[in-house]
């Protein structure tokens, strides 16, 4: 009876009916804390997911505004990848991964093997209707036949569709298995690349006439004939045409020296157009499978064709004649630029080229044969060449003659934009 009566031990059981009731609590709010931190994970790899895609979106925009909406001949690839980022369409996937977080997106606290991301490029017109899709559906994606270029949807007196430079731009990011989806309506607008409108501008002009014929006609040239030498003008190393057989340069008098000036804050060598206008030539030139990396291409038709190293190229009579013509090269209704980044040109035989020549000369060559005439061909619009490198008029008369068309749009990929209002999510 006195065991039963004694109170010692009572504080324990009363110590441990609290410590019990302390952890239950404590496992409550551990649970909720928890959950809560659960929670906010989830949303943080959201929001990487979303950053990423609106990272890929605005990357592959931009190479849309630099590169083009492509052509039929160029299409935009089925969709850019992490894995597959190398095309010449497709953003690059480092950079993008940087422009995400860090280097390699490591600075990223979610960016682990398992982070990608792809973007879609798709034309704006239905392929079965060509009727402008103004709203997105992602079923649009398993259309084999939909293109993957500015396609358009309105058609020209030829049965072709007519590009209206918009594209639709889709992207999707996945980040720690959380997926994010994006898609925007993107416009393209062009850029005018003018080149000074001069019949001929080199360092210096040559030619070789015995007889009394014309080699360079620059009627119509706001500017004539302009060279980067001084004096004196009508020379064998400055400009080397007769003003009494023919005359060979016609208007006798419409040259000029010293191009750009004798101004001594402006280098006499200023390039015809800037590099930054003759990168985006280049673009254009690669997107429509006209950009030569080394070599010679058979002929040099084409709206924009640009020659990275021409080696000596020379075309002649085997030259092929552009699509609908009879001979080499493109037409005096449609014009091309033919740009020649390092190395030489020889128009021959007797094909004409109509358009507008441009060496840019990037290695400095005091050549005098860096665009070349010879034979009984001729170029019907202008010849360019940067530095101090020379024209060669050629011999037959009539060579050069200016056409002030082939000035005429000359455009390169200027921006492109997010269409108002068109930009959002895809749930998924």
């Amino acid at each position: 009876m006195t065991r039963l009566r004694d109170e010692r031990g009572t504080v324990i059981v009363t110590a441990v009916m609290m410590l019990m009731i302390m952890v239950a609590i404590g496992l409550a709010v551990l649970s909720q804390v928890d959950t809560q931190t659960t929670q906010s994970r989830k949303e943080r790899e959201r929001e990487s997911a979303f950053n990423l895609a609106e990272a890929a979106l605005s990357a592959q925009t931009f190479v849309l505004g630099r590169r083009g909406t492509g052509t039929v001949v160029q299409p935009y690839p089925t969709d850019c990848s992490t894995a597959a980022s190398s095309h010449f369409y497709c953003p690059a996937s480092a950079q993008l991964m940087r422009s995400y977080s860090g280097a390699n997106g490591s600075g990223q606290v979610d960016f682990d093997n398992a982070t990608t991301w792809k973007t879609w490029v798709r034309d704006d017109a239905n392929p079965s209707t060509g009727a402008p899709v103004l709203f997105w559906d992602d079923t649009y994606l398993a259309n084999g036949s939909w293109a993957r270029y500015d396609k358009g949807g309105a058609f020209d007196g030829t049965g072709a569709s007519i590009p209206n430079r918009h594209v639709w731009v889709r992207s999707e990011a996945t980040v720690r298995g959380k997926t994010r989806a994006l898609i925007a309506y993107v416009r393209i607008e062009d850029k005018p690349v003018n080149f000074p409108q001069y019949a001929v501008l080199a360092g210096s002009v040559r030619g070789q006439n015995n007889g009394n014929k014309t080699l360079v006609n620059s009627t119509g040239s706001p500017l004539g004939l302009g060279v980067r030498c001084s004096s004196p003008p009508l020379s064998a190393n400055c400009i080397d045409l007769d003003p009494n057989k023919g005359p060979q340069l016609v208007p006798p008098g419409a040259y000029e020296l010293n191009i750009p000036g004798n101004n001594a804050n402006v280098p006499p060598d200023n390039p015809a157009i800037d590099s930054d206008a003759l990168q985006s030539l280049e673009d254009v030139a690669r997107a429509a499978g006209t950009y030569y990396a080394s070599g010679c291409p058979a002929n040099p038709n084409g709206d924009v064709v640009v020659i990275e190293n021409a080696t000596g190229c020379m075309w002649n009579n085997s030259a092929p004649a552009a699509p609908g013509q009879s001979k080499c090269c493109n037409s005096a209704a449609n014009p091309g630029l033919l740009v020649i980044k390092k190395g030489s040109v020889n128009i021959s035989g007797n094909i004409e080229f109509f358009g507008l020549i441009y060496n840019a000369n990037l290695d400095n060559s005091t050549g005098t044969k860096l665009i070349e005439t010879s034979g009984t061909s001729a170029i019907r619009g202008a010849a360019l060449v940067d530095g101090r490198g020379g024209v060669w008029a050629g011999s037959s008369g009539n060579n050069i003659m200016f056409e002030s068309t082939a000035f005429a749009n000359i455009n390169a990929v200027g921006t492109a934009g997010v269409v108002q209002n068109t930009w959002r999510e895809i749930v998924k």
